[in-house]
Order: structure tokens, then C-alpha cells, then sequence
């Protein structure tokens, strides 16, 4: 009997111990690049990020942003930048290819010969060479009921200093090459289509499409040559500027003026949270007083990706795993963090367990 009595006590004292051990170890934290050859820093902005765990495993989308630091490491073949963001007491950090983070222009340059990108215009970056970063613009279905038959890539190599993450408000993309010149207006008077070169008598570099409608083909004329070429400039989707010579015998009178002229930013992305989702149940709704590890799981990779400061609303659901609990942010600025599909955020258990308003799920 005594024995007996003694193992029940030892049993106890083992399972005592196990109900206070050390909560799960965390996931390896996700390892940035070493600082590179381009650092690029926004504050507040809606443009967004896609965050990854590896290079093509995304795990998270970022809509609005209080502030982001984002590496360019120097390599061919756009190497993954290394993203810091914060939003709504939510630290973040991630890889990003092109394809999920955007660059803007910081002042006016020349793409292409022929095409000036505005201060919305979008941005591919690619190699990232010591200072300097090829970008390159990705046009859109629309722009070839404007120009077409462009001849080679639109690409440039900038510093990194003409770079932004975020757009501006305006620039005057004339700046790019020298400014507004005779400031003319003229039309397009060709039926077919427009051929526009880099320099006078120059191979074209692509074709400007004359619209069915007289106001669309209105052009601005910068300079003109005794040799019968014109430097024209003319607006295009993605808050685009056309730039470049064509002959002077295609061009007239400028067309009548539309009640409305069509303004550069009309590229511009709409992003933030999704909206019109299911209804939050308050009393599902906690915080936690205390700063909180965050992971990020995609298919079999796990990693510590970042932290939930203290009063971040949070709401969970249960895992497979009794010691993890999956994570969302149901209102206020980190509800812009949206987990993709097929990944999760998860916190441990025993992070918040203790937290006022937390119900195990």
C-alpha cells in the first residue's frame, strides 16, 4: 500500500511539472538579406506588400502600411528584397519579389527612349547592381488603343535615389527631357498608324494609335527641326508619357477640347483590407497587455515573422495542434493584414492564454 501511495504522489508531482513547462519553441525566425545595395523607407501608405517565407511562398498581404523598410540586395534576376513593415502595432517582416512589391518613380527619367513614367506609374525592379536597380514599366491592356509595335524592352537603370515605395503627389513628367520646349498643341492626322523615334529620322521605336475620337489624339509639340520632324509628347494609361519624334506631316490643327481632360494616376492601385466580410463576433474579441511572437506557416514551412504589441485586437481559432492557435486581427489598422490562402498566422497558446477576454477556442 505504501508503495503504491508513493508512486500515485511521484505520478502527480511529474504531471504538476508538465502542466507548467515551457511553452512550444518557436519557429526559426525568418532571416532577412543583409543589408544591400538599395534601402528604400515609406511611411504611411496604402500601396501594399506581399509578404513571402521563401522566394514564390507568399503568406501574407499587407494593405495599409505605418512604415516599411525594404533591402534591395545586389544580384541578377531580381533577388527577394527583405521587408520591414509595421501597421497597427503589428510588426512584420518578410521577403518580397516584384511581383508583390511595387516601385515608384521619385523625379521624371526616360523608360525605353520613348516613354516617361509619371509619379503613379508602377514599377518592375530587376537586377540590383551597387547603387542602381533596373526597373522596368509593364503596360497595360489599354495602352495599345494608344501606342503599340514597341520596339525592345521599357527598361532603364536608375539609382536608387529615383526610387520610391510609395507615390508622389505629382512631378512634371516633362522634366525628364528638358522641360515643355514651344509648348504647342497639335493633332494626329494620320489614318494610320503614328511612327515615333528617339531622335529625327531614327528607327521607330513603336506606333502611336490614332483615335476615333478627334480630342484623344491631341498632342503636345516640343520642338521641331528644319527637316520636317516634330518631338511630341502625349498621355497614356498608367499615368504615362509618350515621348519622341515623328514626322510633321502627320500632324494638324489640335482637336476640340474635351469638357475633361484625363489626368496622369489613372494606373494608380486601389488596395487595404478587404471589405464586407462576415460579421465579427464581439465577445470572440480580446488583447493581450503584452507584446506577443508571431509565426507564419505555408504549407510545411513555419517561421517567427513578428510581433503583436500590447491592445492589438485579436481573434483566434483552434488548431490541430493544442499548443498553437490560429490568429486574426478583426478591426483597426493590422486588420489590413490579410493571411493568403492556404497559409496561416498562429500565436501560442500559452502567449495568450492568459489574456483578459480570451476564450480557448
Amino acid at each position: 500500500m505504501f508503495c503504491t501511495l508513493v508512486a500515485f504522489v511521484f505520478v502527480g508531482v511529474i504531471t504538476g511539472a508538465n502542466a507548467h513547462a515551457a511553452p512550444l519553441p518557436l519557429p526559426p525566425p525568418l532571416t532577412l538579406p543583409a543589408p544591400g545595395a538599395c534601402t528604400l523607407r515609406a511611411a504611411k501608405t496604402g500601396v501594399g506588400v506581399t509578404l513571402e517565407l521563401a522566394p514564390g511562398v507568399p503568406f501574407a498581404r499587407v494593405g495599409q502600411i505605418g512604415s516599411m523598410e525594404v533591402t534591395l540586395p545586389a544580384g541578377r534576376e531580381a533577388p527577394a528584397a527583405g521587408v520591414s513593415v509595421t501597421t497597427g502595432n503589428v510588426k512584420l517582416k518578410g521577403l518580397a519579389t516584384p511581383s508583390g512589391l511595387a516601385l515608384f518613380p521619385a523625379r521624371p527619367f526616360v523608360v525605353g527612349e520613348v516613354l516617361v513614367p509619371g509619379p503613379h506609374s508602377r514599377l518592375r525592379w530587376g537586377e540590383v547592381t551597387a547603387s542602381r536597380v533596373a526597373v522596368e514599366v509593364e503596360l497595360a491592356k489599354e495602352s495599345r488603343s494608344e501606342f503599340r509595335d514597341v520596339n525592345g524592352p521599357l527598361r532603364a537603370v536608375r539609382p536608387c535615389a529615383d526610387l520610391r515605395l510609395t507615390s508622389l503627389a505629382s512631378f512634371d513628367s516633362y522634366d525628364a527631357f528638358g522641360g515643355r520646349g514651344y509648348d504647342l498643341a497639335a493633332g494626329l492626322r494620320s489614318s494610320a498608324l503614328v511612327p515615333i523615334a528617339a531622335q529625327p529620322n531614327g528607327p521607330p521605336l513603336a506606333k502611336l494609335v490614332v483615335n476615333r475620337k478627334a480630342a484623344l489624339n491631341e498632342v503636345t509639340v516640343i520642338d521641331e527641326n528644319e527637316a520636317g520632324w516634330s518631338r511630341i509628347a502625349r498621355p497614356a494609361t498608367g499615368d504615362l508619357l509618350v515621348v519622341g519624334w515623328v514626322k510633321q506631316k502627320q500632324l494638324g490643327k489640335p482637336p476640340a477640347r474635351a469638357a475633361t481632360v484625363a489626368a496622369f494616376g489613372a494606373g494608380a492601385s486601389k488596395s487595404g483590407a478587404a471589405s464586407g466580410g462576415a460579421a465579427v463576433d464581439a465577445a470572440a474579441v480580446f488583447a493581450c497587455a503584452h507584446e506577443i511572437p508571431l509565426v507564419a506557416e505555408a504549407g510545411s514551412l513555419r517561421r517567427t515573422v513578428g510581433s503583436i504589441s500590447g491592445g492589438v485586437h485579436l481573434r483566434t481559432t483552434a488548431t490541430t495542434e493544442p499548443e498553437l492557435v490560429a490568429v486574426q486581427f478583426p478591426d483597426g489598422a493590422a486588420s489590413s493584414v490579410t493571411p493568403l490562402k492556404g497559409t496561416r498566422l498562429l500565436v501560442r497558446r500559452a502567449d495568450v492564454a492568459g489574456c483578459p477576454g480570451f476564450t480557448a477556442p
